[in-house]
């Protein structure tokens, strides 16, 4: 009998379909495992930010509070994610539609119907009156609704019928639909905000009883601290959602870990811990992950600003002649080149780069001009053999992105005048706040993301005596009060300009800050990760992220 092939051992095409079956199975076992540790209806995101204080509008003034209650809450307007933010760009959200009298005083919102806070309770126009109501009542020194102004703005409120409701101001605030659209002006459940308490704080255990909020995208189902540190957070599909029949949230898990610093954050995005980074990865690591093809960078536009305070009670900052001295002795061109390798911009104004009414007040001082330091300096008594001492003071626990290199490159221009020694001192952003506010601090760096995006957010919450109060630098100038106050009643464009121009030159001349750069804005994800919106408004939309694959 003939002897066959088959017969003598396995045939080629068998061994092609055994090799087959065992990549399958190989590639199966992998995604299988890439499928439980990343599902695709759940998002892991890394940061280093962390809740300043708490999650009460009331109370929340920091850029990861704000983050969750925009998650977690829903305000009258919402900005079109995307969009400049200009005036065609406010969107319905708890309001369908709304109208401004022509004098600019009396401003009229229609409400949407059939909305319910969690607990069952109808959302009507007796919440919002509450929740605006409550923010002022409260007038928190360090929160919002005094730091922006509110009770400036807003004389009285009126509900009509359940689902209307009406502002009357005091003044025309042309900026009035930004403030309705910014996280403080989010509404909240009076049956957890009660108006009497300061604010909602956090409740180990009980992520309901330390929030607020609950007609966002997401419900908070879990919020973990250790020593006061945030270690986990978990945000779940909020099932009552108004716009759920839309598709939002559009992932319904997302789950927050928090990391020390840029370093550890770094390590987790190589590690694969982590669908999304945001918050603060480094220059330095970003122009390094845009090399690599396993993660995706994304870059947008940046309004976000640091900035350098004085305590002006602690002597010799009280005198404009020293502040002068110190601005005219910052490099901001070597610190956007060497902190941020060029993904940043040298600022010389407290209204960012590109925005109406910007003016670049401080290049009359100049960068590195010691010739200006020395010679200023020297009228108040300083020089080589006698320096001025700045104690400056830097954020070291992440909440701002190279915080320490920053301080670094500060410390190095102002020595380099020759007249000028810095001491360095670094806090974690808790010992921080609390320095900040206890006016221990003599200089020290700030940053800020906008309330809503409109030069006076940049002008009333830092320079008139009562927006100002939350630094609490004890700069007061009636002059600087009535040019914000003209500046935030003027609907004029051309007259709000040449407002802005005199604040900033007086801002200049007066130097109790002085702005340092404006950062981009970026974040990294993993290839599958989509949704990603980096725009003016500064705003992470945890609910139109999404995934294509686990």
């Amino acid at each position: 009998m003939q002897t066959t092939r088959a017969s003598k051992g396995i045939s080629n095409t068998t061994k092609i379909i055994i090799a087959l079956v065992v990549v399958i199975l190989i590639l199966g076992s992998y995604f299988g495992y890439q499928m439980l540790t990343h599902p695709i209806d759940t998002i892991v995101m890394g940061t280093t930010d962390s809740v300043q204080s708490s999650l009460d509008p009331s109370d929340a003034y920091d850029f990861f509070g704000w983050e969750i209650i925009q998650a977690t809450g829903c305000g009258l307007v919402d900005i079109r994610p995307g969009s400049q933010a200009g005036p065609n760009d406010f969107v319905p959200a708890l309001a369908t539609s709304w109208s401004s009298s022509p004098d600019g005083l009396t401003w009229t919102f229609t409400l949407r119907r059939g909305v319910k806070f969690s607990d069952g309770t109808g959302f009507t126009s007796y919440a919002v009156k509450y929740s605006i109501q409550r923010g002022i009542e409260i007038a928190n020194p360090d929160g919002p609704f005094l730091g922006i102004g509110y009770g400036d703005i807003i004389n009285s409120i009126e509900t009509p019928d359940d689902y209307t409701v009406v502002f009357h101001l005091n003044f025309p605030f042309a900026p009035f639909l930004s403030l309705m659209a910014c996280p403080a002006s989010y509404v909240v459940n009076p049956n957890y905000a009660p108006m009497q308490y300061f604010r909602i704080n956090y409740t180990e255990g009980n992520a309901r009883a330390s929030s607020p909020m609950d007609l966002g995208p997401y419900i908070l189902t879990k919020w973990t601290r250790v020593a006061g540190k945030d270690v986990e957070m978990r945000l779940d599909a909020n099932p009552d959602h108004w716009n759920a029949t839309g598709g939002y949230p559009k992932t319904k898990h997302i789950i927050i870990k928090f990391y020390s610093d840029a370093t550890a954050l770094r390590m987790a995005i190589d590690a694969g811990e982590i669908d999304v980074a945001f918050r603060q990865i480094t220059a330095t690591d970003v122009k390094d992950l845009q090399k690599k093809t396993n993660v995706k960078v994304w870059q947008g536009v940046g309004a976000f600003i640091q900035y350098l305070v004085f305590q002006e009670k602690i002597k010799p900052f009280d005198d404009p002649r020293v502040r002068q001295a110190i601005a005219a002795a910052v490099n901001r061109t070597a610190i956007t080149s060497t902190v941020f390798l060029g993904l940043a911009q040298p600022l010389y104004s407290m209204v960012p780069n590109g925005m109406a009414g910007h003016q670049d007040a401080f290049k009359q001082l100049g960068d590195a001009n010691y010739d200006f330091v020395r010679r200023t300096l020297r009228d108040v008594g300083y020089d080589e053999n006698h320096k001025l001492v700045v104690d400056l003071w830097y954020e070291s626990s992440g909440h701002y992105a190279s915080s320490p290199d920053i301080a670094a490159v500060l410390k190095s221009s102002l020595e380099a005048s020759g007249v000028i020694t810095v001491n360095l001192h670094g806090a974690d952003w808790p010992t921080y706040r609390s320095n900040m506010r206890a006016e221990s601090m003599a200089v020290y760096i700030l940053g800020w993301y906008p309330d809503y995006v409109d030069p006076d957010n940049y002008v009333y919450p830092f320079l008139h005596s009562s927006g100002g109060s939350w630094l609490h630098d004890n700069y007061a100038s009636q002059a600087m009060d009535q040019l914000v106050e003209e500046s935030r009643s003027e609907t004029d464009a051309v007259m709000r300009n040449q407002l802005y121009a005199q604040i900033q030159t007086k801002l200049a001349a007066d130097a109790p800050l002085v702005p340092l750069f404006q950062s981009s804005a970026w974040a990294v994800t993993r290839p599958v990760v989509e949704g990603v919106v980096l725009d003016i408004t500064q705003n992470w939309r945890h609910w139109l992220l999404y995934k294509t694959g686990g």
